[in-house]
């Protein structure tokens, strides 16, 4: 057996005295492989490192769990292997569920957490539920968790009289650590999460609330000196095959198939060394397979942000990241060829994308709303450059270039950004930003860029502006305060990021104060009250907003998390102040094992952007998701909106989303998602537009409906295959019922070779 030693205080002098000292978790090299398969019956496992997890974090304080977990780990040069034996004393009470992969947080779950760099500032997380069903992300301090990250490794689980087992393989091909054959020190954090009345976060190390660095308080795993030399390389054809039919409801034309559309394609994954990888994509099969929840926007002059879902984009795409989304891969829309370098040694991060497109896209910003531009069939080619250097401490320096043109049109941006830390519960992030815009005849004359006005939206051929931000953060255990301020010029463009407003200067200060309960035993964990002030005025001075709001949080029992937040605003639209009260109440709880309801409800003073007049404006957006046994579970989402001002109620919506999901076993799966979106206007009560459209005294009624039937088999990320048949129709008032206009038959098949 191998157990825990006192790692050398210097190794640790940055948080000794804070959270107490970390231990050094010396990891054995044994030859030996052990078969993943749920079952602790290897003699290997007597022979690993052993480690007790003693620690509740959450709700309790560092407090005694209430159940007993033991975790095994060794590594043998390939791979590291590490198991759980999980113990329950109501076994009966385990939540054994057949989830998706990256969605079992509803179910009992174990993992790790790897900070490879030892620059406690990102981790590579590796969780498992109780079927062995994976959950994979990357761990950014003070940005969260991106589970987009995908990597391919091996997991069991099984229950047992005692509770439940969980063996996890995880290949070091699957990390990205220093190229170094000397001994080496990782961040590690390991977790149990207990969900029973309270959600149970039990861990192998105390967590001091007073800090407000988390990967900086992982204790230390070494050794790893054995790691084998591999190839790393990972070959992954796909195949995309579909059919669709389409018809004009308009013309009552009849049903028109298109051919069937066949596309190969191949992605490249190389390591070339333990630290730099290259990436690359040849006919790249970006089909948006699974639908996206359908979304309520009405009476919002700002466009809706899309996550980026695509594998060539999503890997390594932690190391292009700014406190400013400067990179946003969704404005490259079909390329034909990608290549990525993405690499890190000796505290210099950096990163490399090129790709054309054979489209031009990019979001063009103002003081107060934002247009999406669409070029079709109008190539531009797209390069990014990253590169980041640790100075220690934390702190952090950073570079940031892209480049996006086409025909006559050019978009390039250059930024230094950085975080400073001043003390371990003061840091000021920062990030100054400079672009250069060349617009084509194209953009400056076409009929597509106008406003309501009819005023053309880009009237210069050539600008170029500045914009920089300022983030003050202060944390303690019960304190958090901070300031912002962000100024962008009114001729500052990120073609290829997600830069929704310009022309303006903001200020923000805000605060919260946070109590937590005296006793471990108690209804609620922790609750709080804070609020923030901020104002807004456009280049030339003009203010365009201030607003005061306050919220209080509670969280409790039956993971409860309950938010009521309440504020003023004053606000500038077409040249006249309107004043704004306004209120929300957020809840979410869980009643019993597999049952969740979330409701989200807001009300208050808003301004009609159509009319330039205050309304009255009430949504209401419950939602429920039910584990109805181990294998069916189901999502039901609804959203009402209703809008009135004097005259009368102008307009109301709802939206509501339907997925029902079937599992029968870790790899096949069958789902059915219905959208359904209605909305009824008063046409008489709008002065021209709505949403855009031209709307006539019969224009009141629009209905639409889409559905999406898709069976699924996935062995890891990227060796799956999917069938699938979708449909989508619509009403309005020349209709008299919703009727399918679009139906479409697919399939994709990809496989993942790594030597």
């Amino acid at each position: 057996m191998f157990f825990v030693v006192a790692l050398p205080a210097p190794l640790f002098a940055c948080i000794e005295g804070s959270v107490g000292v970390k231990t050094n978790l010396d990891l054995p090299h044994i030859s030996d492989k052990a078969t993943i398969d749920g079952i602790l019956s290897e003699d290997v496992w007597k022979k690993s490192l052993v480690v007790s997890l003693d620690y509740e974090t959450s709700p309790g304080e560092n407090i005694t769990p209430p159940v007993k977990t033991t975790v095994y780990l060794y590594e043998d040069g390939e791979t590291l292997f590490i198991a759980f034996d999980a113990r329950d004393h109501k076994p009966e009470e385990i939540r054994d569920y057949l989830l998706d992969r990256d969605n079992i947080w509803s179910s009992d779950f174990v993992g790790v957490k790897f900070d490879t760099f030892g620059e406690s500032r990102k981790a590579y997380q590796f969780f498992a539920n109780t079927r062995g069903i994976q959950g994979d992300a990357i761990q950014e301090d003070f940005r969260g968790d991106d589970s987009t990250w995908d990597a391919i490794w091996s997991s069991a689980g099984k229950l047992t009289q005692t509770g439940y087992i969980v063996e996890m393989a995880i290949p070091f091909q699957a990390l990205r650590f220093p190229a170094s054959k000397a001994k080496q020190f990782w961040g590690i954090e390991i977790l149990r999460f207990y969900p029973r009345n309270k959600f149970h976060r039990i861990a192998n190390t105390p967590v001091n609330r007073g800090i407000s660095c988390q990967i900086c308080q992982f204790d230390k795993i070494s050794g790893l000196e054995n790691i084998k030399e591999s190839k790393n390389l990972r070959l992954i054809p796909t195949l995309v095959a579909g059919k669709s039919r389409s018809r004009d409801l308009e013309t009552q034309t009849p049903w028109k198939s298109e051919k069937t559309d066949t596309r190969p394609g191949l992605d490249l994954r190389w390591g070339i060394t333990e630290e730099i990888y290259l990436n690359a994509t040849l006919h790249p099969d970006f089909s948006q397979v699974e639908a996206n929840n359908a979304q309520l926007s009405i009476n919002d002059s700002f466009s809706i942000f899309l996550d980026e879902k695509r594998p060539f984009f999503l890997d390594g795409s932690d190391y292009f990241n700014t406190s400013n989304r400067l990179v946003h891969t969704k404005n490259i829309i079909e390329p034909d060829y990608g290549i990525k370098l993405t690499g890190q040694s000796n505290g210099h991060s950096y990163g490399v994308i090129a790709a054309n497109d054979n489209h031009t896209s990019f979001l063009l910003p103002s003081s107060q709303s934002s247009t999406l531009v669409l070029f079709e069939e109008r190539e531009s080619k797209n390069q990014i450059l990253r590169y980041q250097s640790d100075l220690g401490n934390k702190n952090t320096i950073g570079l940031l270039a892209t480049y996006k043109s086409a025909d006559q049109y050019s978009n390039q941006i250059a930024s230094i950004d950085g975080k400073y830390w001043f003390s371990e519960n003061h840091s000021l992030s920062y990030q100054a930003m400079h672009s250069e815009t060349l617009h084509s005849d194209e953009m400056l004359f076409s009929d597509d860029l106008v406003n309501e006005s009819g005023e053309q939206l880009i009237t210069d051929r050539a600008i170029s502006d500045t914009a920089y931000t300022l983030d003050y953060n202060y944390e303690t255990r019960d304190w958090k305060a901070s300031a912002r301020y962000r100024n962008f010029g009114e001729d500052f463009r990120s073609d290829l990021g997600f830069i929704q407003r310009v022309d303006f200067k903001k200020t923000i200060l805000g605060a919260e104060r946070t109590w937590y309960p005296a006793k471990e035993h108690h209804w609620w964990n922790k609750i709080s009250f804070g609020g923030d002030w901020d104002q807004t005025d456009d280049q030339s001075g003009q203010k365009l907003e201030e607003e005061i709001e306050g919220v209080i949080k509670v969280q409790g029992i039956y993971r409860s998390e309950l938010s009521f937040k309440f504020g003023e605003r004053e606000r500038f639209w077409e040249q006249e102040y309107f004043d704004e009260t306004f209120y929300s109440f957020t809840g979410s709880v869980e009643p019993s094992a597999g049952l969740k309801f979330n409701a989200n409800i807001r009300w208050g003073d808003t301004i009609d952007i159509d009319n330039s007049v205050l309304g009255e404006s009430l949504r209401i957006s419950p939602e429920i998701n039910w584990q109805i046994n181990q294998n069916l579970r189901s999502s039901v989402s609804y959203s009402r909106l209703i809008f009135d001002i004097d005259e009368g109620e102008l307009f109301k919506a709802s939206v509501m989303n339907i997925r029902l999901s079937y599992l029968f076993n870790e790899r096949s799966s069958i789902r059915y998602t219905l959208q359904k979106l209605n909305i009824l206007r008063n046409p008489h009560l709008y002065d021209s537009f709505f949403n855009n459209e031209p709307l006539d005294d019969e224009e009141e009624t629009y209905n639409s409906m889409a559905s999406q039937l898709l069976y699924t088999y996935q062995i890891s990320p990227q060796t799956l295959f999917f069938a699938g048949y979708s449909e989508k129709g619509f009403q309005d008032d020349s209709l008299s019922k919703i009727k399918k206009d679009f139906k479409n038959i697919f399939l994709k098949f990809s496989y993942a070779w790594q030597i």
